[in-house]
């Protein structure tokens, strides 16, 4: 798809709950619409939407996916296979389940310690808080989207932490991570990417801190360290799927502070808001990044 592409057709993948854009991603249709696309937001579950008459399809909103994982990425490959999907089919599935960052560490990122467990096991939580030295922990569902199901305890919590991971487990892939007292203290850091090129950065407030008199997201700057590990975390996503940054429409690398350094949350390559409200430019980045053929 290219710029001289008049009038193509760019779906923006929805969900049921919000078959609309955000008012985020209305700011990234804009752009695209004053370079001659037509867009328009549509459920992925949507049973009547011939897919292949669009031009493109953008994965944005569809924030139902953990719940029905394994028709989700049925879509994605009958999606893919009928046009342009954005990001690559590869990348959804390797991302779609939060085993990615056992991988990335394996590659040498710098990646917040995590202990994953596979559905039906059992863990005994206190140990590997104790094992790990950790004081508050947070539980939450290998698959997940917008922190369902994500919950931190503290050191006095163990029980209810237990009690929360032992509903988790029957039934779903859990993962269990430190609470970084860095968050709380300056939130995360994101990086965002178009086409592996850095757009903006934003710094959020973290989910799992109530209370806090910082801003839910605001932009910001990043500093050369967050950069040299963001760049790290897109080399070894590289390394790991076969498909290069360059390829991907959208890239949210998810920061914490570790001193002098960063530790990577989460990379995001799915659905994540992209905060263009904060850097209204960057919409016309992106959109010229989904109307450019990839080299």
């Amino acid at each position: 798809m290219t710029a001289d592409d008049h009038q193509s057709l760019v779906i923006f993948a929805t969900y049921q709950a919000q078959p609309t854009l955000t008012e985020d991603d209305e700011l990234f249709a804009r752009a695209l619409e004053r370079r001659g696309a037509r867009v328009r937001g549509m459920p992925w579950d949507d049973k009547a939407m011939a897919w292949s008459t669009a031009n493109a399809v953008v994965i944005r909103s569809t924030w139902d996916y953990h719940h029905r994982l394994a028709e989700y990425l049925a879509w994605v490959e009958r999606v893919s296979a009928a046009t342009t999907l954005h990001n690559d089919a590869r990348v959804v599935k390797w991302n779609s389940h939060k085993t990615y960052l056992g991988e990335l560490a394996r590659e040498g990122v710098p990646v917040i310690h995590t202990v994953f467990a596979s559905a039906g096991a059992d863990l005994d939580l206190e140990a590997v808080a104790r094992t790990h030295g950790w004081h508050d922990v947070v539980v939450k569902p290998a698959v997940s989207n917008n922190a369902h199901e994500t919950r931190r305890f503290p050191a006095g919590g163990r029980g209810e932490a237990q009690a929360h991971l032992d509903r988790l487990l029957p039934v779903r892939d859990v993962m269990i991570q430190p609470h970084l007292a860095e968050l709380a203290e300056q939130g995360e850091l994101s990086l965002l990417f178009a086409r592996g090129r850095f757009t903006h950065a934003v710094r959020r407030r973290s989910a799992l801190v109530d209370g806090h008199v910082m801003p839910k997201s605001a932009a910001a700057e990043a500093p050369p360290a967050a950069h040299r590990c963001a760049e790290r975390v897109l080399a070894a996503a590289q390394a790991l799927t076969g498909v290069s940054p360059d390829d991907y429409l959208y890239a949210r690398v998810d920061l914490a502070p570790s001193g002098a350094d960063f530790l990577l949350l989460e990379l995001e390559l799915i659905e994540p808001s992209l905060f263009l409200h904060h850097a209204p430019a960057a919409a016309e980045q992106y959109a010229d990044a989904l109307l450019r053929t990839s080299s």
